[in-house]
């Protein structure tokens, strides 16, 4: 089965030179990576004119634009799944450093009547500078990363939980079965899955909700949520938190009371879109 890896950004060339680096570290490379970007920024563009010198053969790298126009991150991400060729499709956002097993756990853990969501570790300010590009190149997070778990102790890093891998038979003892939400910076599902609710809604705009909406389309269209917490980790670099759109919010509420599962300005309109 082919697995498309799509990595959303913004204006963020520092955080994408060390979420690609930890890509490369992957222990199952995807078939494509695509990142996706909501703007077009020459900085980024950059980053993976460099990366692309030393990708593998296995894998192909691609760069998707669009015209920066404010927060429209949900287009972004279904030009990405237009042009995607996986039968599998896994999420990241363009501040999230992968670790090593993370593309592996989300392959070993899909089934045809689900689509998967994880968590994330919360980096500190201080965590995010001590993280740099070397330190991921060279393997830092492949093995117990004290310096994070002590600030997560002593510092501002926060879930100090969600820095380990958990055997299978204790993910259930204790509770890491279970997930009320989706997180879609650690989230996957099977392409036809997505395709079939017409992908991400382009009417959402700034932060909140996106990922909320499109959970529950997934649920509607009669797919179950499994967890992949203590297997699919994931560390977010610290940056100034975005203001939620309270239309987002009001969105939402229309689609819970409508149930509907397919989208009428999705993937299939993001095309005519710039």
């Amino acid at each position: 089965m082919n697995l498309s890896l799509i990595i959303s950004v913004y204006n963020s060339p520092d955080f994408l030179d060390r979420v690609l680096a930890s890509v490369l570290r992957q222990r199952l490379m995807p078939t494509e990576v695509i990142v996706t970007e909501d703007g077009n920024f020459i900085a980024n563009q950059g980053v993976i004119n460099q990366w692309k010198k030393k990708w593998p053969q296995s894998s192909k790298l691609f760069h998707l634009t669009q015209r920066d126009d404010g927060n429209r991150k949900p287009l972004a991400m279904n030009k990405a799944v237009a042009t995607s060729l996986g039968d599998y499709l896994v999420f990241v956002d363009g501040d999230c450093v992968l670790h090593k097993d993370f593309v592996y756990e989300h392959m070993k853990n899909s089934s045809l009547d689900s689509f998967l969501t994880g968590r994330r570790a919360e980096l500190s300010q201080k965590a995010t500078q001590f993280l740099t590009l070397e330190k991921i190149s060279g393997g830092y997070l492949d093995n117990i990363p004290w310096a994070l778990l002590y600030d997560s102790v002593f510092g501002k890093t926060f879930h100090f939980g969600r820095f380990f891998k958990t055997p299978k038979y204790l993910r259930q003892l204790l509770g890491q079965n279970n997930i009320n939400d989706i997180r879609g910076c650690n989230f996957s599902v099977h392409r036809k899955h997505l395709v079939a609710i017409n992908g991400f809604t382009n009417d959402y705009s700034g932060a909140y909700g996106e990922d909320t909406e499109v959970e529950w389309r997934l649920r509607y269209s009669g797919l179950k949520m499994k967890s992949v917490k203590g297997a699919a980790l994931l560390y977010h670099l610290w940056h100034p938190q975005q203001t939620k759109d309270p239309l987002n919010q009001e969105r939402l509420k229309e689609l819970l009371s409508h149930r509907q599962a397919r989208t009428s300005n999705g993937l299939n309109e993001a095309t005519k879109i710039p």
